[in-house]
């Protein structure tokens, strides 16, 4: 995973988070998770770009096997 610094700064009662080219987001706007170590930021519309074109793959090649999907359950973490 890679990691970056950013700038905060403020500007009028805003604080500004300045991020790197290399973390450029498409999305007018994220949704911010509140963690124990900080914040996380979860683009929904890029996650809903990768699930389209995932998507569009579906019987893209008839030779590959059917999948089942993952219906495991897995406990709630603290961070969660």
């Amino acid at each position: 995973m890679r990691t970056a610094t950013a700038k905060v700064s403020k500007s009028g009662t805003f604080q500004v988070l300045r991020i790197p080219k290399a973390f450029r987001l498409r999305s007018k706007m994220v949704q911010l998770v509140k963690t124990a170590d900080g914040f996380v930021v979860k683009d929904e519309a890029a996650r809903a770009r990768r699930a389209k074109a995932f998507a569009a793959l579906a019987g893209s090649c008839p030779n590959f096997p059917e999948v089942l999907a993952n219906t495991t359950t897995y406990a709630r973490r603290d961070w969660e």
